[in-house]
């Protein structure tokens, strides 16, 4: 009994070290600013030794990203979800609304960590090249529905999913910023809204 109990507990206190040491450190960055918090500030806020800090996080970099940030495969898996029966624009909405409900649900945390990614020019560039991949993997997926034949498929596709990103990006940042506890999968539905694309004919 204890050797299968063992590693599930383990598995669990390393979990809630991880999330306590990161809440310590994103609240520092939050007040004090990224590029002016050190690991020596992070670990003496959070009692612990900077060697225990590297056994959790590789740099600081780590602690705002983590594996928060969901990989191209994993968009676009959750893309192809919703393209049957929707048109394109629609699945993109939901792609990111389904994104959106899931950073409720820790918003606490997801509200913070985005601060810093904002305000930090460096973690903002590292964050656009997750678009950047996001796109390269969604834009096969939109451009062989919109217009398969078609020689402007592939451009067609790039500005829907841009105007996708940008849209995710408005309602994140009014988000996070925001004291008033609204739903980020709300302002996604608002923001995508003002936003029409032609469907095909």
């Amino acid at each position: 009994m204890r050797e299968t109990t063992t590693p599930g507990l383990r598995i669990k206190t390393r979990q809630a070290v991880t999330e306590s040491l990161a809440d310590t450190a994103l609240e520092l960055f939050d007040t004090t600013g990224f590029d002016q918090v050190t690991v020596a500030d992070i670990v003496a806020a959070a009692g612990i030794s900077q060697r225990s800090f590297f056994r959790y996080f590789s740099n600081k970099e780590d602690v705002v990203f983590g594996d928060r940030i969901p990989s191209a495969e994993e968009v676009r898996d959750e893309l192809l979800r919703h393209l049957d029966g929707n048109h394109v624009w629609g699945a993109l909405r939901a792609t990111f609304r389904t994104a959106a409900l899931q950073m409720d649900a820790d918003g606490g945390r997801w509200k913070r960590a985005t601060r810093v990614i904002c305000h930090t020019p460096g973690l903002r560039a590292r964050y656009l090249e997750k678009h950047l991949a996001w796109s390269d993997a969604l834009v096969p997926e939109i451009a062989s529905r919109i217009a398969p034949d078609g020689p402007d498929s592939e451009l067609r596709a790039q500005a829907m999913i841009n105007t996708a990103l940008g849209c995710f990006d408005v309602a994140l940042m009014h988000w996070s910023d925001d004291t008033a506890n609204l739903s980020l999968a709300v302002l996604v539905d608002e923001v995508f809204g003002f936003v029409q694309f032609p469907t095909p004919e």
